[in-house]
Parts: C-alpha cells; structure tokens; sequence
C-alpha cells in the first residue's frame, strides 16, 4: 500500500513538473540557462541536474546542449553535457523501472514480436535509438518499457548520445564565439560537418553488426 501511495505522489509531482514546464517553455533557451549559471560557482553541478529535470519533463536536450556550449566552451561543455545527458537518460529510465512499467511494450499484441527483435540486439538497438530522431525523454520512457538491460541501455546511450550531444555542444560555444567577434567559430563549424558525418558512419556500422 505504502508503494502504491509513493508512487502515485511521484506521477503527481511528474505531472506538476510537466504543466509547469509547458507553461513556461518560452522562458526555457540556451541563453536563459547560460545568464542564470553564468555567475554561480556551483554552475557545472546545477547544470547536470538541470540536464537531470529536464529529461523527466520531457525538455528537449537540444536547449541544454546548446547552452552548455555557451556557458562552458566546447571542452567542458562535451564533457558536462554527455554527463548530463546520462544521468537523465538514466533517471528516466529508472523512474519508469520503479513505476513497475517494465516489459510492456514486449506484451504489446502489434510490436511485441518487433520489441523482442530489438532487444536481441542488446546495445546496439539503444545506440540506433539514440541516433534517431526521437525526442531524448521519449526515448527513455519507450526503453525503460522493453526489458532491455541497464548494462545495454547505459552502454548504447553513451555510444549513440555522444556525436550529437558535441554537435549541440559545438553549436553553442560557436555561437559564443561568433558574438565575441573571434575566428575559432570557422573551425567549430567544421568540425561540427565531421561530427555529423561520424553519426552517419556510427549508425551504418551498428545496423550492419545487428544483421549479422
């Protein structure tokens, strides 16, 4: 009983947290997060849980990458970011897990047999996943239904989340750079061109390791 009332507290406050969040989407860009840390010594600590919030509320990723790029320069900002991103792919899809959601979409009469395909594909089905063009929270939520596990869904996060989380992360601090009037925006902007060519080589490589 005591689980039940838990848990149920918990989708209120998820729901709380979504309305909320719908209501001031205007409010929620790169620029608005970078003028709000940008003074805080504690910015790379409140900026993971941001990115942790975030991937509950179903806020795009792309906002967060973007703004670390701004706030932290590309370097830091990859680093933080893909932490970010993990530690809400990860708290997405355990709070779903604790929900008691798991396996579902396996005993779905029209995908179930397709869902179980997937999994056979262990790390790899994630990375595909990640590399698509699937918001980042629904994508948490759809795996954290399946009965794929923590080692595959954290390993394939990693691989697929990587290219595009530096691509995000490129674009912020080239924006910054741009605005600055320094050069180094050329050579993001490049680099930004082999990042996105990477993703496509990545995805390939993982959809010919699957048919095999």
């Amino acid at each position: 009983m005591f689980k039940i009332v838990l848990r149920s507290l918990a989708l209120l406050i998820l729901v709380a947290g979504l309305v909320v969040a719908y209501i001031h989407r205007a409010e929620i860009h790169p620029v608005a997060i970078r003028d709000m840390l940008a003074r805080s010594p504690l910015s790379p600590l409140i900026f993971i849980a941001l990115q942790i919030a975030a991937s509950l509320l179903f806020v795009p990723r792309t906002v967060l990458g973007l703004a670390a790029g701004l706030l932290f320069g590309l370097v830091w900002g990859s680093v933080l970011a893909i932490v970010g991103a993990m530690a809400g792919a990860a708290a997405g899809f355990a709070l779903v897990r604790w929900l008691g959601a798991r396996g579902t979409l396996d005993m779905t009469p029209a995908i179930g047999k397709l869902v179980e395909r997937a999994e056979h594909g262990g790390w790899r089905s994630v990375a595909i996943v990640r590399l698509a063009p699937i918001p980042h929270s629904l994508a948490n939520t759809a795996m954290a239904l399946t009965n794929i596990s923590w080692r595959h869904y954290l390993a394939g996060s990693l691989v697929g989340m990587l290219p595009m989380t530096v691509v995000q992360v490129w674009i912020g601090a080239s924006g910054e750079a741009a605005l600055r009037g320094k050069s180094g925006w050329m050579l993001g902007c490049l680099l930004l061109a082999m990042v996105l060519a990477a993703t496509l080589l990545i995805k390939r490589h993982v959809r010919k390791s699957q048919d095999l």
